[in-house]
Protein backbone atom coordinates (compact mmCIF):
# COMPACT_ATOMS: atom_id res chain seq x y z
CA UNK A 1 0.00 0.00 0.00
CA UNK A 2 3.12 2.22 0.61
CA UNK A 3 4.62 1.88 -2.28
CA UNK A 4 1.10 2.73 -3.96
CA UNK A 5 1.08 5.87 -2.01
CA UNK A 6 4.78 7.07 -3.08
CA UNK A 7 4.20 5.89 -6.82
CA UNK A 8 1.47 8.11 -7.38
CA UNK A 9 2.86 11.01 -5.22
CA UNK A 10 5.74 10.70 -7.52
CA UNK A 11 3.71 10.56 -10.52
CA UNK A 12 1.89 13.90 -9.30
CA UNK A 13 5.46 15.70 -8.54
CA UNK A 14 6.35 14.69 -12.42
CA UNK A 15 3.01 16.09 -14.11
CA UNK A 16 3.09 18.90 -11.87
CA UNK A 17 6.80 19.96 -12.91
CA UNK A 18 5.60 19.00 -17.24
CA UNK A 19 3.27 21.40 -16.71
CA UNK A 20 5.15 23.96 -15.38
CA UNK A 21 8.66 23.34 -17.74
CA UNK A 22 5.55 22.83 -20.63
CA UNK A 23 4.41 26.66 -19.48
CA UNK A 24 8.51 27.83 -18.57
CA UNK A 25 9.05 26.16 -22.39
CA UNK A 26 6.75 29.09 -24.02
CA UNK A 27 9.55 32.16 -25.32
CA UNK A 28 8.17 35.66 -24.10
CA UNK A 29 8.79 38.26 -26.97
CA UNK A 30 6.83 41.28 -25.69
CA UNK A 31 10.10 43.56 -26.12
CA UNK A 32 10.57 42.42 -29.90
CA UNK A 33 6.22 42.82 -30.38
CA UNK A 34 7.00 46.21 -28.35
CA UNK A 35 9.87 47.54 -30.99
CA UNK A 36 7.37 46.08 -34.05
CA UNK A 37 4.09 48.05 -32.85
CA UNK A 38 4.63 49.56 -30.49
CA UNK A 39 8.27 51.38 -30.97
CA UNK A 40 9.19 53.97 -28.41
CA UNK A 41 6.08 53.26 -26.05
CA UNK A 42 6.79 52.09 -21.89
CA UNK A 43 4.54 49.81 -21.40
CA UNK A 44 2.83 49.13 -17.70
CA UNK A 45 1.85 45.55 -17.13
CA UNK A 46 -1.52 45.40 -14.98
CA UNK A 47 -4.22 42.95 -13.77
CA UNK A 48 -7.14 44.95 -15.37
CA UNK A 49 -7.16 42.81 -18.20
CA UNK A 50 -8.01 39.61 -17.63
CA UNK A 51 -8.49 36.00 -19.64
CA UNK A 52 -10.60 33.52 -19.36
CA UNK A 53 -8.85 31.19 -22.38
CA UNK A 54 -7.63 27.29 -22.28
CA UNK A 55 -3.72 27.32 -21.89
CA UNK A 56 -3.96 24.22 -24.30
CA UNK A 57 -5.87 24.78 -27.51
CA UNK A 58 -6.94 21.52 -29.92
CA UNK A 59 -6.89 23.39 -32.91
CA UNK A 60 -4.78 25.93 -34.14
CA UNK A 61 -6.55 27.16 -36.64
CA UNK A 62 -9.52 28.01 -34.23
CA UNK A 63 -8.01 29.03 -30.91
CA UNK A 64 -11.02 30.48 -28.64
CA UNK A 65 -9.50 33.78 -27.03
CA UNK A 66 -11.87 36.07 -24.59
CA UNK A 67 -10.73 38.78 -22.34
CA UNK A 68 -11.94 41.36 -19.68
CA UNK A 69 -10.57 45.06 -19.07
CA UNK A 70 -12.27 46.81 -16.32
CA UNK A 71 -10.99 50.67 -17.42
CA UNK A 72 -11.89 52.49 -20.06
CA UNK A 73 -9.42 52.69 -22.97
CA UNK A 74 -9.97 53.95 -26.31
CA UNK A 75 -7.55 51.31 -28.28
CA UNK A 76 -6.96 47.99 -27.31
CA UNK A 77 -4.21 45.32 -29.88
CA UNK A 78 -4.47 41.79 -29.51
CA UNK A 79 -1.16 40.28 -31.03
CA UNK A 80 0.00 36.87 -31.22
CA UNK A 81 3.96 36.73 -30.62
CA UNK A 82 4.82 33.43 -32.01
CA UNK A 83 2.77 34.08 -35.69
CA UNK A 84 4.31 35.35 -38.65
CA UNK A 85 3.86 38.00 -40.39
CA UNK A 86 4.51 39.66 -43.98
CA UNK A 87 5.80 42.60 -42.30
CA UNK A 88 9.90 42.05 -40.81
CA UNK A 89 9.82 41.77 -36.82
CA UNK A 90 7.90 39.31 -34.11
CA UNK A 91 4.62 38.48 -33.57
CA UNK A 92 1.40 39.21 -35.45
CA UNK A 93 -1.10 42.11 -34.93
CA UNK A 94 -4.55 40.25 -35.04
CA UNK A 95 -6.68 43.12 -34.61
CA UNK A 96 -6.72 46.77 -32.98
CA UNK A 97 -9.94 47.94 -31.47
CA UNK A 98 -11.87 50.99 -29.93
CA UNK A 99 -14.17 50.17 -27.26
CA UNK A 100 -17.35 52.36 -26.42
CA UNK A 101 -18.01 51.50 -22.79
CA UNK A 102 -16.32 49.72 -19.88
CA UNK A 103 -15.79 47.23 -18.37
CA UNK A 104 -15.20 45.71 -21.96
CA UNK A 105 -15.54 41.80 -22.72
CA UNK A 106 -14.26 40.47 -25.85
CA UNK A 107 -14.17 36.87 -27.58
CA UNK A 108 -13.11 35.84 -31.02
CA UNK A 109 -11.03 32.92 -32.53
CA UNK A 110 -7.13 33.59 -33.75
CA UNK A 111 -4.92 30.92 -35.42
CA UNK A 112 -1.80 30.32 -33.50
CA UNK A 113 1.26 28.42 -35.67
CA UNK A 114 3.12 27.53 -32.17
CA UNK A 115 3.32 27.82 -28.50
CA UNK A 116 3.17 31.36 -27.94
CA UNK A 117 2.12 34.06 -25.32
CA UNK A 118 -1.16 36.35 -26.77
CA UNK A 119 -0.51 39.81 -25.78
CA UNK A 120 -3.28 42.42 -25.30
CA UNK A 121 -1.83 46.21 -24.92
CA UNK A 122 -4.81 48.66 -24.47
CA UNK A 123 -3.96 52.90 -24.79
CA UNK A 124 -6.11 54.65 -22.16
CA UNK A 125 -7.26 58.47 -23.07
CA UNK A 126 -4.19 59.88 -21.60
CA UNK A 127 -1.78 57.89 -24.22
CA UNK A 128 -0.74 55.73 -21.75
CA UNK A 129 -0.02 51.95 -22.52
CA UNK A 130 -0.76 48.79 -20.55
CA UNK A 131 -0.61 45.51 -21.13
CA UNK A 132 -0.89 41.35 -19.87
CA UNK A 133 -0.39 38.28 -21.50
CA UNK A 134 -1.68 34.90 -21.83
CA UNK A 135 0.68 31.58 -23.13
CA UNK A 136 -1.13 29.20 -24.95
CA UNK A 137 -0.16 25.85 -26.41
CA UNK A 138 -1.39 24.96 -29.95
CA UNK A 139 0.23 24.99 -33.08
CA UNK A 140 -0.18 24.18 -37.46
CA UNK A 141 -2.88 27.41 -37.36
CA UNK A 142 -1.01 29.69 -39.73
CA UNK A 143 0.62 27.55 -42.16
CA UNK A 144 -2.24 24.66 -42.04
CA UNK A 145 -3.32 23.40 -45.73
CA UNK A 146 -6.91 24.41 -47.00
CA UNK A 147 -9.28 23.25 -49.32
CA UNK A 148 -9.46 26.33 -51.47
CA UNK A 149 -12.88 26.45 -53.47
CA UNK A 150 -12.69 30.03 -55.24
CA UNK A 151 -16.33 29.13 -56.30
CA UNK A 152 -18.04 28.33 -52.86
CA UNK A 153 -15.64 31.29 -51.11
CA UNK A 154 -16.76 34.03 -53.95
CA UNK A 155 -20.62 32.39 -53.46
CA UNK A 156 -20.79 32.84 -49.20
CA UNK A 157 -18.10 35.79 -48.95
CA UNK A 158 -19.57 38.69 -46.98
CA UNK A 159 -22.34 37.00 -45.24
CA UNK A 160 -23.13 38.13 -42.22
CA UNK A 161 -25.32 37.02 -38.86
CA UNK A 162 -26.18 39.37 -36.42
CA UNK A 163 -27.13 38.44 -32.80
CA UNK A 164 -27.92 41.05 -29.91
CA UNK A 165 -29.47 41.58 -26.90
CA UNK A 166 -29.46 44.84 -24.84
CA UNK A 167 -25.93 45.42 -24.38
CA UNK A 168 -24.11 43.10 -26.02
CA UNK A 169 -23.45 42.11 -29.65
CA UNK A 170 -22.32 39.09 -31.74
CA UNK A 171 -21.26 39.49 -35.56
CA UNK A 172 -20.31 36.51 -37.76
CA UNK A 173 -18.82 37.04 -40.93
CA UNK A 174 -17.96 34.72 -43.76
CA UNK A 175 -14.63 35.24 -45.36
CA UNK A 176 -10.98 32.97 -45.66
CA UNK A 177 -9.18 35.23 -43.60
CA UNK A 178 -6.05 34.04 -45.80
CA UNK A 179 -2.44 35.26 -44.24
CA UNK A 180 -0.44 34.95 -47.03
CA UNK A 181 0.99 31.03 -45.57
CA UNK A 182 -1.33 28.43 -46.62
CA UNK A 183 -0.75 26.17 -49.34
CA UNK A 184 -4.09 25.24 -51.22
CA UNK A 185 -4.25 21.68 -50.62
CA UNK A 186 -7.06 21.46 -53.38
CA UNK A 187 -4.44 22.59 -56.45
CA UNK A 188 -3.72 19.43 -58.04
CA UNK A 189 -0.82 19.92 -60.51
CA UNK A 190 1.29 21.32 -57.26
CA UNK A 191 0.88 23.44 -54.01
CA UNK A 192 0.80 26.76 -54.28
CA UNK A 193 0.56 29.47 -50.98
CA UNK A 194 -2.46 31.74 -51.15
CA UNK A 195 -1.79 35.47 -51.47
CA UNK A 196 -2.71 37.08 -48.14
CA UNK A 197 -6.39 38.64 -48.30
CA UNK A 198 -8.35 39.29 -44.93
CA UNK A 199 -10.38 41.76 -43.70
CA UNK A 200 -9.19 45.34 -42.70
CA UNK A 201 -11.73 46.82 -41.33
CA UNK A 202 -15.06 46.27 -39.57
CA UNK A 203 -17.36 48.59 -38.45
CA UNK A 204 -20.47 48.53 -36.07
CA UNK A 205 -23.29 50.56 -35.53
CA UNK A 206 -26.40 51.09 -33.85
CA UNK A 207 -28.76 54.17 -35.62
CA UNK A 208 -26.01 55.40 -36.84
CA UNK A 209 -23.67 55.98 -33.91
CA UNK A 210 -20.85 53.75 -33.81
CA UNK A 211 -20.68 51.05 -30.99
CA UNK A 212 -17.49 49.12 -31.87
CA UNK A 213 -15.00 48.94 -34.47
CA UNK A 214 -11.39 47.26 -35.36
CA UNK A 215 -8.76 47.15 -37.67
CA UNK A 216 -6.95 44.08 -38.82
CA UNK A 217 -3.18 43.86 -38.51
CA UNK A 218 -2.95 40.31 -40.73
CA UNK A 219 -4.65 36.84 -41.25
CA UNK A 220 -4.34 36.09 -37.01
CA UNK A 221 -7.78 36.17 -36.75
CA UNK A 222 -9.39 32.80 -37.49
CA UNK A 223 -11.63 31.97 -40.73
CA UNK A 224 -14.98 33.02 -40.82
CA UNK A 225 -14.57 35.03 -37.68
CA UNK A 226 -17.04 35.82 -35.33
CA UNK A 227 -16.81 38.63 -32.86
CA UNK A 228 -18.73 38.86 -29.66
CA UNK A 229 -18.36 42.22 -27.66
CA UNK A 230 -19.80 44.48 -24.50
CA UNK A 231 -21.79 47.35 -26.30
CA UNK A 232 -23.61 50.52 -24.66
CA UNK A 233 -27.42 50.14 -24.20
CA UNK A 234 -28.62 49.14 -27.97
CA UNK A 235 -31.26 50.91 -29.14
CA UNK A 236 -31.99 49.43 -32.43
CA UNK A 237 -30.90 46.77 -34.97
CA UNK A 238 -27.41 47.33 -35.50
CA UNK A 239 -25.57 48.02 -38.88
CA UNK A 240 -22.44 46.15 -40.23
CA UNK A 241 -20.16 47.19 -42.51
CA UNK A 242 -16.60 45.76 -43.29
CA UNK A 243 -13.72 46.02 -45.57
CA UNK A 244 -11.40 43.53 -46.91
CA UNK A 245 -7.80 43.47 -48.15
CA UNK A 246 -9.44 43.51 -51.76
CA UNK A 247 -10.97 46.75 -51.29
CA UNK A 248 -14.32 44.87 -51.44
CA UNK A 249 -16.71 46.15 -48.89
CA UNK A 250 -19.65 44.05 -46.81
CA UNK A 251 -22.51 45.26 -45.56
CA UNK A 252 -25.35 44.42 -43.42
CA UNK A 253 -28.40 46.38 -42.90
CA UNK A 254 -30.93 45.67 -40.34
CA UNK A 255 -34.10 44.73 -41.98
Amino acid sequence: MMKKVVFLISMFIISSFAAFNAQAETPNHLNGVIDKYFKGKSLTKTDDITFNVSKRALDGTQVPFNFTVKNKYKKISVVVEGNPHQLPGIGSLALTMYPKTAPFTFKTHIRMEQDSYVDVIAEDENGKFFYNQVAIRSAGGCSAGTIYDVEAVNKEIGAMKVLQTYNRASISIRHPQHNGFQANLSNHTGLFILQEWHLSYISVTDNEKEIWSAEFGGGSTSENPFFTFDSPKITGKLKVMAVDTQGRKFLHKPI
